[in-house]
């Protein structure tokens, strides 16, 4: 079965765990009322999950049957392991409040897994190893025309248009005329676009990145610039200034990061430990069934 599910439990609980010993398969099977559960699909810690619980949980989470009973399991055995670690003396209570047990018994998680627990070690480590995510790129802003045609002509089309921008009182008036309409009288195909702010990495074509990020100032580019589309008058617009991180910058983030990470292994190892205990039996061709079935069980009327 799969147990991926965990980490959604995970992602809104934290807590501990006090473990015990699971009973066996024969004592799980003498413990369960089969009578008020039609069908058994799994016996967890002796309290029976049936084939209607199942499809109710695939109706209401709109999942298949696989996804569904493995929730359900996981549920039940960290309720289970709440009531063991004496956070309530009746199982049936803790079902109907929302969960709130099993915050509790998740609460622990939190308190042994603390950012301040982290080492100084496993944080400079980290650090290295992501020291690109910490970095804030610089951006460039533009627009351009694109004369669309690989020619003499397309490049002096686009040169003439960077002359007129430097003439002009305010660019951008340029760039409204061209959009407007002006390259109407230009017999080749022209395109005015603006672009976004972009870093170094954006994909975008190699020639047009690297004549932007050469320039040192906004403003028109000393020349055109040839890509596979054809000539380009582009125009630098602004320059937003990139940010180096330092380690102290981003410690207490990682730190956050590197202890939310632990508690999800620690979860997940609890839930796999109460597994191999053997508090979980399934009855494989129960399961069948619901695997198989082809659609999800229709809500009642």
């Amino acid at each position: 079965m799969r147990r991926d599910l965990i980490v959604t439990w995970a992602c809104l609980l934290w807590g501990s765990a006090v473990g015990c010993e699971g009973p066996t398969k024969d004592a799980l099977s003498a413990r369960v009322q089969t009578a008020a559960v039609a069908e058994v699909v799994a016996i967890v810690g002796g309290r029976a999950i049936g084939a209607e619980d199942v499809r109710e949980r695939m109706m209401l989470d709109g999942v298949g049957a696989t996804d569904a009973l493995d929730a359900l399991v996981e549920e039940e055995l960290l309720l289970q392991e709440g009531q063991r670690a004496g956070l309530s003396e009746d199982p049936e209570a803790m079902r109907s409040v929302d969960r709130t047990m099993v915050r509790a018994l998740l609460h622990d998680l939190e308190r042994k897994n603390t950012p301040e627990g982290i080492s100084k070690q496993e944080v400079r480590a980290d650090f290295e190893r992501n020291r690109e995510q910490f970095q804030v790129l610089e951006r460039r802003g533009s627009w351009h025309v694109l004369v669309k045609a690989d020619t003499l002509e397309a490049r002096e089309i686009a040169a003439a248009i960077l002359t007129e921008v430097r003439q002009a009182e305010d660019s951008r008036a340029v760039f409204e005329r061209y959009a407007k309409g002006a390259a109407n009288d230009i017999e080749l195909p022209v395109v005015v676009e603006e672009l976004p702010p972009i870093t170094i990495k954006a994909d975008i074509e190699k020639p047009y990145k690297d004549e932007l990020f050469a320039a040192k100032t906004p403003g028109p580019l000393r020349e055109p610039v040839r890509t596979s589309y054809g000539w380009h008058a582009i125009v630098l617009t602004e320059i937003q200034p990139g940010e180096v991180r330092t380690l102290a910058d981003v410690e207490d983030e990682i730190r956050d990061r590197l202890s939310q990470r632990r508690r999800f292994e620690k979860l997940v190892e609890l839930v796999k430990r109460l597994e191999t205990e053997g508090r979980v039996v399934y009855d494989q061709a129960v399961v069948d069934r619901l695997v198989s079935a082809r659609e999800l069980p229709k809500r009642a009327e």
